[in-house]
């Protein structure tokens, strides 16, 4: 009984030890594979050997449902590339970029339409890479393929000010492709797209909603199939038509085979991707 007592304690120490365990704690403990963190609406890390990435982290924000699960500083212990899609300030967050800027030595890989920020930031130029959709670079041993991104709006408008340099990217990794479309309307340049390993989708009122959520995910058919741009940010009157995810009405409609590869993380989960 004593023996079987002590291993009690022993299973109850390391179930707190596990939850007391920080996402950076998390990040930096990953060691094999992929690892794919969510931190809440299109933001998400990646880390492979040693290398980290991020898309569009937004982590402190006024309208935030949740505390965020990663801090900007510990953030910044961790980074190595920060992919921008464009300049709104939930994708292009200014407090966590000046933290990024002060407190690590990232990499921000940013559109042209991202400059003036970046300027204002005062992001030092030899830690900016420009994006330019549909021209292809590599940076830190990673394949980057940019593509057109045009914003949407509410009641499925087109953005009256949606910018043609924005983009979406591909992000090869250890020869998994992971799909960042950013905030755009369903394009060709989409379908066009092979052998996509992660996909990242926003069905948003004025991103692709439901039926073109659908029409990407059929037509690409991802191992692993990943809604953001919901559950982080309070929906009111005001944010309804880009707060508001249907995620939930995306993966009803799916095949059965396709459901299998739909993961609705919340804020904080972990990946594996094999």
């Amino acid at each position: 009984m004593k023996y079987l007592f002590l291993l009690f304690l022993f299973l109850c120490s390391d179930l707190k030890s596990q939850e007391n365990t920080t996402l950076k704690q998390e990040i930096d403990q990953h060691q094999k594979g992929i690892g794919l963190w969510w931190t809440g609406h299109n933001g998400w890390i990646i880390k492979s050997n040693d290398l980290v990435i991020s898309t569009d982290i937004l982590l402190n924000y006024d309208k935030r449902i949740n505390k965020p699960p990663i801090t900007e500083k510990e953030l910044a212990q961790i980074l190595d590339i920060s992919f921008v899609t464009h300049y709104h300030k939930d994708h292009f967050a200014r407090s966590v970029s000046k933290v990024l800027i002060e407190e690590s030595n990232c990499i921000f890989v940013i559109p042209e339409s991202c400059l003036e920020v970046a300027k204002e930031l005062e992001i030092p130029p030899e830690r900016i890479k420009i994006a330019i959709p549909r021209k292809k670079f590599t940076i830190s041993g990673v394949n980057v393929t940019p593509i057109r991104a045009i914003h949407g709006n509410a009641d499925f408008a087109i953005y009256y000010k949606a910018n043609l340099e924005d983009c979406g990217y591909v992000i090869e990794v250890d020869g998994k492709r992971f799909l960042q479309p950013g905030d755009s309307f369903l394009l060709e340049d989409h379908l066009f797209l092979k052998d996509i390993d992660v996909l990242f989708f926003s069905p948003t009122e004025h991103n692709m909603h439901i039926k073109n959520s659908l029409t990407l995910i059929n037509r690409l058919e991802p191992k692993y199939i990943l809604p953001q741009h919901h559950s982080t940010v309070i929906v009111n009157s005001n944010t309804f038509f880009w707060a508001k995810g249907y995620h939930k009405e995306v993966k009803e409609r799916l095949s059965k085979k396709l459901k299998e590869r739909y993961f609705i993380l919340k804020e904080g989960d972990k990946l594996l991707i094999q």
